[in-house]
């Protein structure tokens, strides 16, 4: 696993907690303080979560492609 590919996995997983966290804490204050106020705030763990996916199609791609490179190396 290339360092590019780590970094990747790692940023992935950040953004998976990231999702997780916000979405708690506005959950929490939808609790406390109403929709009203906090309902828009509900943006920010789907944003995350987009990144997330972004993230993870792009560790996909780039396994694919060094699977590929190591498959023409080995010929």
């Amino acid at each position: 696993m290339s360092s590019l590919a780590k970094m990747n996995s790692i940023l992935e997983k950040f953004w998976w907690l990231m999702t997780a966290v916000t979405l708690i804490a506005v959950v929490v204050f939808i609790i406390i303080e109403g929709f009203n106020s906090w309902g828009v705030f509900l943006l920010v763990p789907v944003l995350t979560a987009f990144m997330a996916l972004t993230r993870r199609f792009l560790r996909k791609k780039l396994e694919k492609s060094e699977a590929e490179r190591d498959a023409r190396n080995k010929k």
